[in-house]
């Protein structure tokens, strides 16, 4: 069973009919566009799990991360959400993707371009333009769909801070647009200042926010956290990195937790891989809010 999973992971979407996804043309979404819904549903559908794929799976599913292909392989697994990384562009709209060297997406930084200047620099390897979050949307927020956005505010650097809280800030304003608040969820970098920014959305917009600061639970609650969003090398008993941590310290505080990443095999610096900590992840499903992976169909396996 496990060989027939490895071998499935390795196999490009465009080339898995078993999963019924249409090839993604590269395409830039008009709000007057015709054929855009003007009628979507503004909750998910119920779902039956807690996975999270991380950059959409990307690392299984054989297609760019942070993609709308990666998406809809995320969406066929019918996970709870998919991880996807949102920076501020200088247009003031939110583009998708994960930054190489913390702050160059095609070689360029976001908030010193447009996003048809983003574009204009490069495609993603299947051909995909580079998505904005209003992309990520219309391909989400369709009827029946039980998966969610994790917005994932990345952090540039002690003297960037504004440009965190401008992607947080405006995320919120596009998704409160749609009325898609409950198909959004964000985690946000330990930063204080843009926690404080993240902090001050949640309570505006209603959005969760999952704070991924190893402090300890009371710095979580003085700053209106009560979801901790952690990296598996700092939770006991399998850290690798301190502080250690516990998942009974967060939930003893009252707190939601969760944890990113529990993976088949080794890659991610995040990740914890060997089957005593895969397993150890399995027997606390139950008391994480979602749990977050490279292979999404490897770990819902694992969970059944």
């Amino acid at each position: 069973m496990m060989l027939a999973v490895a071998a499935l992971a390795v196999v490009p979407v465009s080339c898995r009919p078993d999963l019924n996804i249409d090839p993604v043309a590269p395409v830039t979404p008009s709000p007057d566009d015709p054929d855009t819904p003007t009628e979507r549903p503004i909750e998910p559908a119920p779902c039956t799990n807690k996975v999270i794929a991380h950059r959409g799976g990307s690392a299984e599913c054989g297609q760019p991360d942070n993609s709308i292909a990666a998406l809809k392989y995320t969406m066929s697994l019918k996970c709870y959400a998919m991880e996807c990384d949102i920076y501020w562009t200088k247009d003031n709209d939110i583009i998708v993707a994960h930054a190489s060297n913390t702050y160059y997406i095609n070689g360029l930084k976001p908030w010193e371009h447009t996003v048809e200047e983003l574009r204009k620099a490069g495609k993603l390897k299947n051909g995909e333009e580079l998505p904005t979050l209003t992309d990520m949307l219309n391909t989400v927020q369709v009827l029946g769909s039980c998966t969610k956005l994790v917005l994932d505010i990345k952090n540039l650097d002690a003297s960037l801070t504004t440009y965190p809280s401008k992607a947080v800030q405006r995320a919120c304003e596009i998704i409160k647009e749609r009325k898609a608040e409950k198909f959004c969820e964000f985690i946000c970098t330990g930063n204080a200042t843009v926690a404080t920014a993240a902090a001050a959305c949640q309570v505006k917009y209603k959005i969760p926010v999952g704070w991924m600061s190893t402090n300890e639970p009371k710095s979580h609650l003085d700053k209106g956290f009560t979801w901790a969003n952690l990296s598996a090398v700092y939770i006991e008993p399998f850290a690798t990195d301190t502080p250690k941590r516990t998942i009974d310290q967060y939930l003893n505080a009252g707190m939601q937790f969760s944890v990113f990443n529990v993976d088949k095999q080794k890659g991610d610096a995040n990740a914890v891989y060997s089957e005593e900590a895969v397993n150890y992840y399995v027997s606390r499903y139950k008391d994480l809010r979602c749990i977050c992976t490279n292979y999404p169909q490897w770990l819902l396996s694992k969970l059944q």
